[in-house]
């Protein structure tokens, strides 16, 4: 990603690791970000868009962490990243994995609720596109609901299709006139759809 390794990458604050990849969605012609959330009551899916470029000027927005006055002490912390996320997901509930955060991200062996509150309100105000909820509205029991959006997650599986339907695209291909992969790779995605029109239409 932009030529950076697997360990730079997972040192980036997360916030800035999904600006990346929403770089990612948006090279691949999408200027939104289209998905669906299931709503707790009664499970019908809600669709949902978001403009990217307003996802990236929220990013834009991120601050390198400060030590914050805490109680007369100072308390240095920094932003979660990829490695502080991952270790938190095997947590039993969402208390165990804040406070798993926490020990990972916060130069204080202990801290009280108001101190906790005011470390992760920092956190949030530094990386802005850590979290992105969104305020839904079930489709079919109107019943309201916050979706969590995550993105990593999202552009992953949308690169995953993407890159099975390349497969497919070679595949029908390379069957029909028996090119290569490279072959048909090469011919972009506007001749690689009128070929596959003309295999479609033999068939």
């Amino acid at each position: 990603m932009d030529g950076a390794d697997a360990d730079d990458v997972a040192s980036l604050p997360v916030g800035r690791r999904d600006a990346r990849l929403l770089g990612v969605h948006a090279a691949i012609g999408r200027a939104a970000l289209e998905a669906t959330a299931a709503c707790p009551g009664c499970g019908t899916a809600a669709e949902f868009a978001l403009d990217v470029e307003a996802l990236l000027a929220r990013a834009d927005e991120a601050s390198e962490p400060e030590p914050l006055e805490l109680d007369g002490q100072f308390v240095a912390w920094r932003s979660p990243d990829s490695r502080d996320v991952a270790a938190a997901s095997l947590a039993p509930d969402a208390v165990a994995a804040e406070r798993i955060l926490l020990a990972r991200c916060v130069g204080a062996s202990a801290l009280t609720d108001e101190q906790r509150r005011a470390v992760t309100a920092a956190m949030a105000d530094a990386d802005p596109l850590a979290e992105v909820l969104i305020d839904m509205a079930c489709p079919a029991c109107g019943e309201p609901f916050v979706a969590d959006l995550d993105v990593a997650q999202f552009v992953w599986a949308e690169v995953r299709a993407r890159a099975l339907g390349l497969l497919r695209d070679v595949d029908a291909l390379a069957r029909a006139y028996g090119w290569t992969e490279e072959q048909v790779l090469a011919l972009g995605d506007t001749r690689r759809g009128a070929y596959l029109e003309l295999v479609e239409g033999a068939a």
